[in-house]
């Protein structure tokens, strides 16, 4: 893909990480940016990026006819949705249709995920729909590339993940606190996907790209070092526990129930979706942020924002 001249559509850009991956994109040279966004509406979130050079694209994923004028001409369309089966499923299966019908020379869907690959139908009920849209993407001919990495870092160690609630001082575990885990700061994902959508090696692939590789234990400590705070840990029972959990959550009622949210952390302390094979190396020479950078950037005692309380696990 030519980066002098590469037009990117990117949707799903007003949410965080969508905001990350517009940054990002904005600072690879040759790339021109375009953002869909509902009709009649233009966000706030993407304020700050509208004197560099970014082009609002009125649309919708419900509305094919919106999508096609949103994709003529682009080379690469980027999706950083989230939500249900009509958003996940319905929409990006919309998006790829419109994508294949223009030529699209480069699809990458919203994953940003644990490895959903190695999955069985119903141990995650939001990465099930992720599977759905992959198994779609890999039959249509378009050029692809998806993107794994992971929990995002800002959710892991949140109260959101159901394991850390380091604002008071408590941490609850399956297992022996030694089971590892992969998270990745957003802005690092998103200049990974930036780096992606414009380098021929990532086409037709599943890239693992990986910020730090902790443990429970492992972070617990880290915090204890940095603040000087001591936590209260709670072992709530066994892998085995954990994994009987994660089935009664993604049982079809508790999946509707939960607006289909799962904490991925608790999926790979259960041993399920670790990423085995790296690719940070080969795609780029981008030092990612360590949890202890992370930690340490937060100063004081771990207190999140109101906007990263309020994040989904998944973008």
């Amino acid at each position: 893909m030519d980066t002098e001249a590469t037009h990117v559509l990117l949707v799903g850009g007003t949410g965080r990480f969508g905001h990350q991956l517009a940054s990002a994109l904005l600072s690879r040279p040759g790339i021109h940016l375009h953002v869909l966004v509902r009709p009649g509406t233009r966000p706030e979130s993407l304020d700050g990026l509208a004197d560099q050079g970014v082009t609002l694209v009125e649309g919708s994923l419900q509305d094919v006819r919106s999508l096609g004028s949103a994709v003529e001409g682009m080379d690469a369309v980027i999706s950083a949705v989230r939500g249900g089966p009509d958003v996940v499923v319905d929409g990006q299966l919309r998006l790829l249709d419109v994508a294949r019908r223009h030529g699209v020379m480069r699809f990458i869907p919203s994953d940003y995920s644990p490895d959903f690959f190695q999955l069985r139908d119903g141990e995650d009920a939001q990465l099930d729909l992720h599977r759905r849209v992959a198994d779609a993407v890999e039959r249509s001919g378009v050029r692809h590339t998806f993107i794994l990495c992971g929990a995002f870092m800002e959710v892991a160690l949140s109260p959101l993940a159901h394991v850390f609630d380091l604002e008071r001082g408590h941490v609850a575990y399956w297992g022996t606190g030694d089971e590892p885990f992969d998270v990745t700061a957003m802005r690092d994902a998103a200049r990974w996907v930036a780096q992606a959508v414009v380098d021929p090696r990532a086409a037709g692939r599943r890239l693992e790209l990986v910020g730090d590789v902790v443990t429970v234990n492992e972070v617990s400590r880290l915090y204890e070092e940095l603040t000087g705070r001591q936590l209260q840990r709670v072992c709530r029972g066994t892998v085995e526990d954990l994994r009987h959990h994660l089935a009664r959550m993604s049982a079809p009622e508790a999946a509707a129930r939960e607006a289909l949210v799962q904490p991925h952390l608790l999926l790979q302390l259960a041993g399920r979706g670790r990423l085995r094979n790296p690719a940070n190396a080969e795609l780029s020479r981008l030092r990612p942020m360590t949890v202890r950078e992370y930690l340490e950037a937060k100063g004081r005692p771990w207190l999140p924002s109101r906007e990263e309380a309020s994040l989904p696990a998944h973008p």
